[in-house]
């Protein structure tokens, strides 16, 4: 009987969890689309989207501070733009990371079109 408690206390406190990053992911999204962020891209813990003058990075985290958790790099900002195995680095020094080549290069294109605007 004992066991059967333990096994439903694990249960519980793993529904609360997934329950509680839904939660902070939807935060997140909502930020983003109020900041008319486009191309958004959830890859290695992080929200990566492309708004009206600058691109957004929003790591998730297990509670949401939106001012600590948010890196913005200003397209007037970035003079070069270069591709390092699965990185986009930002003037050489800042780092988007990307999980899939395919996210990665589809990001990049889009980033390069926003910066030519």
């Amino acid at each position: 009987m004992i066991f059967i408690g333990f096994f439903l206390f694990i249960a519980l406190i793993a529904v609360a969890l997934n329950m509680m990053n839904s939660s902070n992911l939807q935060q997140i999204e909502d930020h983003l689309k109020s900041q008319n962020c486009t191309s958004i891209i959830y890859t290695k813990g992080s929200y990566k989207g492309l708004c009206n003058d600058k691109i957004l990075e929003i790591s998730n985290s297990f509670t949401i501070d939106l001012e600590k958790n948010t890196k913005e790099y200003k397209y007037s900002d970035i003079k070069n733009i270069t591709v390092e195995n699965l990185d986009i680095l930002l003037n050489d020094k800042e780092k988007l990371e990307f999980k899939k080549k395919d996210e990665l290069d589809d990001f990049y294109k889009k980033l390069k079109d926003e910066i030519k605007k």
